[in-house]
């Protein structure tokens, strides 16, 4: 019975390593990556809005996903902004950027007149964030906002089994700071794997004499001829 156990997951064990093989063979070339995602942008990101109802204070959250060019996963208005003023104050070119975002972010709310000064002809609204001083004798307005913003970004499988992926959440402890929207780009960096490589190994091995698997461990080497 242990017997037919074991070959059953020796046997899935196989399948796995064989599925994993043939989907290494047949993961498309960067070139090839770069002419499907032109076909179709992704500069589209969604953001799944939510409340914290600890402290009320709003999140967006979304799926990091990985591409070839940035044209490609942000929009026309922000790529040119990109080219044309952040990339240049940086001193980089475009195509040395590994990862953006932009957060689109409303502050709304609503302050009363915290201080008034008649005689200066002033109007003073504050909370913790905001300081507003609004000047009626030439109807000007001084303001200042201490503005704090949470990015995080971890990795979660929805179940046992599935995929691992990443997340990015933004929020901000203001609760009058709600998150609008977002723009984001990840540039997909191919990892070539080591010509040496070294690891432990544990398994069955099977003895013909006594027809019996025994479990086995030991420390295994392995070397890649061709690396792609």
């Amino acid at each position: 019975m242990k017997k037919n156990a074991f070959i059953a997951i020796l046997v899935l064990a196989v399948i796995v390593l064989v599925a994993n093989l043939f989907k290494g063979w047949f993961t498309l070339s960067k070139n090839d990556r770069i002419a499907a995602e032109s076909v179709t942008k992704h500069d589209t990101v969604y953001v799944d809005k939510w409340l914290n109802p600890k402290d009320s204070t709003t999140h967006g959250t979304f799926e990091q996903k990985e591409g070839e060019v940035i044209q490609n996963h942000i929009t026309k208005n922000y790529i040119t902004y990109v080219q044309d003023t952040l990339a240049p104050a940086l001193n980089i070119a475009t195509e040395k950027i590994d990862e953006l975002t932009r957060a689109k972010l409303v502050l709304e709310g609503q302050l009363k007149a915290s201080k008034i000064q008649r005689e200066k002809d002033r109007v003073y609204y504050e909370n913790k964030y905001l300081q507003i001083v609004s000047n009626t004798n030439d109807s000007t307005v001084d303001y200042k906002y201490n503005a704090i913003v949470d990015i995080v970004k971890y990795n979660e499988r929805k179940w046992l089994l599935g995929p691992e992926k990443t997340y990015i959440d933004i929020s901000s402890p203001d609760k009058n700071m709600k998150i609008n929207g977002v723009e984001h780009f990840k540039k997909r960096i191919d990892v070539k794997p080591k010509k040496l490589g070294l690891g432990i190994q544990a398994g069955y091995y099977y003895i013909p004499g006594t027809n019996q698997f025994y479990p086995g461990f030991g420390i295994g080497v392995s070397y890649n001829l061709i690396r792609l």
